[in-house]
């Protein structure tokens, strides 16, 4: 027996048994993987109203509904607690299947496909009293339904309610409702994986920098470059004066004051001597010559 009669025949017992004192809630939950697999489970829960007023507990009320039917624990992974929204009840997790066959597991005809790195979901939700086993439609009033399908990324469109990667959709029993979702296939780890291998890099936004901060550093640009300019010139002059000195590193000299020429004194000629002629070349007297008379012969 397909699962499709069991999500049915549970939501028919649901209305039936609940039909005048309480209300069930009947979820449905894919989980899309980006390997083209998806996980899936569903959700019989009571009001907790109606178990306050019974004094039953949720396993209890459970027992009722499904009895008769096959029992959604029997293909489940697991059971879980399930406290949500003024619901107490019990989550079936079932293992994950094709995405080709995920309308045959949740028992509704909703359709997913792959187009390129996008997964695509179809599907018509037939809530009214033929599609729900051709009860009364009294008893419809007391069952309401969640559908709800995750993606692995960004969901892009859809007409249900978004919720991070969820898609929720909440069709009001008696009524026939499409249901469609666009959702990335590809998750962060699996982005992450792409770009390693192709050896991407991933582009990071630098701040903005506000202008008043620009003119500060430009401002302390243009003060340390004076600054090296004074350092520059300074060690210039230093070593100017380092090339002026002799080699010891003593202190250059002071430089002497030179006196000025002296004129040539006169000879002092002998008595009756006659002066020569400046181009003449005069020789000097005999010292051991006797004096002459008169002077000078």
């Amino acid at each position: 027996m397909i699962r499709s009669r069991r999500v049915e025949g549970a939501a028919v017992l649901a209305v039936l048994t609940l039909a005048l004192s309480g209300c069930v809630r009947l979820g449905v939950e894919v989980d899309l993987k980006p390997d083209n697999a998806a996980a899936s489970g569903m959700v019989l829960a009571v009001e907790d109203r109606y178990l306050d007023q019974t004094g039953q507990s949720p396993a209890d009320v459970i027992d009722t509904l499904t009895q008769g039917q096959e029992d959604p624990a029997q293909d489940a992974l697991r059971t879980e607690d399930f406290t949500q929204g003024g619901y107490t009840g019990t989550r079936y997790v079932y293992p994950e299947v094709g995405i080709g066959k995920v309308g045959a597991r949740v028992g509704w005809p909703i359709e997913v496909v792959r187009k390129g790195d996008d997964y695509l979901v179809s599907g018509v939700l037939d809530l009214t009293e033929q599609g729900l086993g051709g009860r009364g439609g009294a008893s419809l009033d007391n069952l309401s339904v969640t559908v709800d399908i995750t993606f692995p990324g960004k969901v892009k469109t859809s007409n249900g309610t978004v919720d991070g990667n969820t898609v929720r959709w909440e069709p009001p029993v008696g009524e026939t409702v499409e249901i469609s979702a666009r959702g990335s296939a590809i998750g962060p780890t699996e982005k992450k994986d792409a770009a390693a291998a192709t050896g991407a890099t991933e582009v990071v936004a630098m701040p903005v920098v506000p202008e008043w901060i620009v003119l500060v550093l430009g401002l302390s640009g243009l003060v340390i470059f004076l600054l090296i300019g004074v350092i520059v010139w300074q060690a210039m002059l230093r070593v100017r004066d380092r090339d002026r000195r002799p080699a010891d590193g003593a202190p250059p000299y002071p430089q002497q004051q030179v006196p000025p020429p002296v004129a040539p004194q006169p000879v002092p000629q002998q008595y009756g001597a006659v002066p020569a002629h400046p181009q003449e070349h005069v020789t000097p007297q005999d010292p051991n010559r006797p004096p002459s008379f008169p002077p000078g012969f």
